[in-house]
């Protein structure tokens, strides 16, 4: 972050929590993580009513997220997605 990389794109899929950057050439990259413990909850997930409201996902802020994780909320909380 001090040497100006930042995320363009943060979103909260549900079964993933995704950060998306530009690499110098103007390429993009995807960091994600899983939100679920297991590959059959996040499939349960996408089977669900809030998959079929949004199936693109919630657009977070990286700063409040790391913030709230600095404060101590636990990570399964922090990706919980309605």
């Amino acid at each position: 972050r001090e040497q100006g990389i930042r995320p363009f794109f943060c979103v909260n899929h549900g079964p993933t929590t995704s950060m998306y950057y530009r690499d110098p050439d103007g390429n993009r990259v995807e960091l994600q993580i899983d939100n679920f413990a297991t590959a059959e909850q996040g499939q349960a997930w996408m089977h669900s009513p809030a998959f079929d409201r949004n199936p693109i996902g919630v657009e977070y802020d990286p700063d409040e997220l790391l913030k709230k994780f600095r404060a101590g909320v636990p990570v399964a909380e922090l990706v919980v997605r309605d």
